[in-house]
């Protein structure tokens, strides 16, 4: 089963209610607006339907991981993530300003709801700036007349161009 329905057959739960759990596989093509992502696993949806008079909201949570470039040695990185989000679909009939402000809002087209463009807009949200591996954070990286400094190592070193101030201070 997708994750795609038609108003009607959504509108036939509206009584008892409708719940969803599928694993989904996203093909990496759909992330092509950020390059970075150069992997995602198949992700875990669970979902339910709340049903109103001018809306179905779709409360997702959507679980998985993705591979992202390391920010220092661009290895792959695996980073998971776990999201908690909210889809809201105005109904034939009803218009924006019957719900509440600052509540947005989607157009059903053809009366259909296709959950997938959500699905990886929430995941492209919520992905970091930038990841670090593990090997990287605890391994010291240097080359010929470089090294990696951390920001807390980097507070207590003294700029070689004023190393030579040190020996006035130390009488």
């Amino acid at each position: 089963m997708s994750l795609s329905w038609s108003v009607p057959e959504l509108l036939q739960y509206r009584q008892e209610g409708f719940g969803f759990h599928e694993e989904v596989v996203l093909p990496l093509e759909l992330f092509r607006t950020d390059p970075e992502v150069r992997k995602v696993s198949p992700v875990d949806v669970k979902g339910v339907v709340e049903f109103s008079k001018r809306s179905l909201t779709f409360h997702l949570q959507i679980s998985g991981a993705m591979v992202l470039p390391c920010a220092v040695t661009l290895e792959d990185v695996d980073y998971p993530f776990d999201i908690s989000t909210s889809e809201t679909f105005l109904l034939a009939g009803a218009e924006d300003s019957d719900l509440e402000n600052g509540e947005f809002v989607h157009e059903i087209e053809n009366e259909q709801i296709d959950l997938i463009p959500y699905l990886v807009e929430a995941i492209l949200v919520e992905k970091p700036m930038r990841v670090v591996s593990d090997k990287v954070k605890n391994e010291k990286l240097s080359g010929n007349g470089w090294e990696l400094v951390t920001d807390k190592a980097a507070a207590w070193r003294i700029d070689p161009r004023l190393e030579k101030l040190k020996k006035f201070f130390n009488d």
